[in-house]
């Protein structure tokens, strides 16, 4: 690349110039700020299930999956370094007093489709990424909502049988099992609502700004399971899902639907953040670290067209562009010989040439 670089003339560099400033000038035209979209995320959510089936758990490190991989944990745990997708051996080192949960997918269902319910009165066509994650267009709810009476905005606390051995001023400190003490939010969150609900409260008035209707939809959900949610507000899904990790857990953040705010939010945000760039993080981030781009002003600064496509506000509906990629994994138990350790990474190698070969895809970057 940089050999290219120096065989490139003035004039060569000047019109290339034009026709980025050019095409830049006809993406902006494009730009579409009008929709507001919302990026629901349940927090730790099958970790929040069975902490909520069996509080006993609640004050524990403790993590779902089992000894050859781990599908979630919770906050308690996540301080030890425990994650998702780790091998269980693996987190037992870094937290030998975590407790390990089997997953039980069909109860975790169940529980998705009681919230996907609620989605359903505020987007019909919702998009579900996963069992605890969804996008949703509130822009028609929103025009509809402005003339909804308060009753339509009115919404009943409800009542929940505590375990006989729960301590009263557990049951009175909050609704959810998860109980995230350490959780800062700059957003307004469903703690105002707790509150008044201790205070004898049965109902909560929610108004009509999208703000509102999504702490409205945030506080059904906790209602309804016991659980809390975490939301980001914004003109395109890929922000909004940037957004829905800005007061996590159990709080929200908007962005607002305007050129200046979005292009000031994405000034100082990290690469790694935007999940169209970082969808492999060893593969994609090899190709951004050599330029030293760790945030999306640096992708900006060298790369103007680009950063056009960088969750600028293009149509949120449109499907990516599929990569041509291959890969082969496998869990596996502890191997601790070098020999048995090089044989699996054979192995392995060898389903991926012949997935290559059936293919008809050459390597670029392994």
């Amino acid at each position: 690349m940089m050999l290219q670089k120096a065989h490139i003339t003035e004039q060569q560099l000047k019109t290339a110039q034009a026709q980025v400033e050019m095409t830049a000038s006809e993406l902006e035209k494009s730009r579409d700020l009008s929709r507001v979209i919302v990026h629901v995320d349940m927090d730790a959510f099958y970790a929040a299930v069975e902490m909520r089936d069996c509080p006993d758990l609640k004050d524990k490190p403790m993590a779902v999956g089992s000894m050859s991989m781990l599908s979630t944990s919770n906050y308690h745990a996540r301080k030890y370094g425990v994650r998702a997708a780790m091998p269980g051996f693996i987190a037992k080192k870094l937290c030998p007093h975590l407790v390990i949960v089997p997953c039980n997918f069909d109860k975790y269902k169940s529980v998705s489709n009681e919230i996907r319910e609620i989605f359903a009165d505020y987007d019909p066509q919702f998009q579900p990424v996963s069992l605890d994650e969804a996008y949703l267009d509130f822009t028609e709810h929103l025009e509809l909502r402005i003339s909804w009476p308060e009753a339509s905005r009115t919404h009943r606390y409800s009542s929940w049988k505590q375990p006989e051995h729960q301590q009263e001023s557990e049951a009175k400190e909050g609704f959810s099992p998860v109980l995230f003490e350490d959780s800062p939010s700059s957003s307004q969150s469903l703690s105002n609502s707790q509150t008044a609900d201790a205070t004898g409260k049965t109902t909560e008035v929610f108004g009509t700004s999208v703000e509102e209707a999504v702490r409205e939809m945030r506080f059904r959900i906790e209602q309804k399971t016991m659980l809390t949610a975490s939301a980001g507000i914004a003109p395109n899904m890929m922000l909004a899902k940037v957004c829905s990790d800005k007061n996590k857990p159990n709080g929200q953040y908007r962005l607002a639907s305007n050129r200046e705010a979005v292009m000031d939010f994405i000034q100082n945000l990290p690469v790694r953040k935007v999940y169209c760039i970082l969808v492999q993080k060893n593969h994609k981030w090899s190709s951004v670290h050599p330029f030293k781009m760790r945030t999306c002003n640096c992708v900006a600064t060298r790369f103007r067209f680009s950063v056009l496509f960088l969750c600028a506000g293009f149509r949120h509906r449109e499907g990516e562009r599929k990569d041509a990629e291959c890969s082969r994994h496998q869990t596996f138990k502890e191997l601790n010989r070098p020999d048995e350790q090089l044989s699996l990474c054979r192995e392995l190698c060898e389903d991926l040439a012949q997935d290559l070969k059936k293919e008809d895809l050459k390597v670029l970057l392994v």
